[in-house]
């Protein structure tokens, strides 16, 4: 690919590295049979991460969030959401990054 005059190479490649991928999971519901709770966060700074939902379930959805500190092991919170409601929640860990969401209860 031929750089465009006037555009720096090294500052492209620079820009497309700090944008984390998106993660995303569900938890199934309950009712109604075939719907999700679903959930997506991209790693922000090491102080902090915030997960988006969507429960499209007719009921509460617990989900175990597990963060991980490299050899530092896990720090596990939970996340309930209402049935029918979507937002965001912002979750402080210090130096742990969001690994996984997972059914559960903490």
């Amino acid at each position: 690919m031929a750089a465009q005059p006037g555009t720096s190479v090294a500052k492209a490649a620079t820009k497309s590295e700090s944008v984390q991928a998106t993660k995303r999971a569900s938890i199934p519901c309950s009712k109604p049979r075939g719907n999700n709770s679903n959930y997506s966060w991209a790693q922000g700074s090491n102080d902090s991460t915030t997960v988006y939902f969507n429960n499209h379930c007719s009921h509460t959805v617990t989900a175990k969030l597990t963060f991980r500190a490299g050899d530092d092991g896990t720090y596990k919170k939970c996340m309930t959401t209402n049935g029918g409601t979507h937002g965001k929640k912002r979750f402080t860990v210090t130096r742990y990054q969001l690994e996984s969401i997972k059914q559960g209860t903490c």
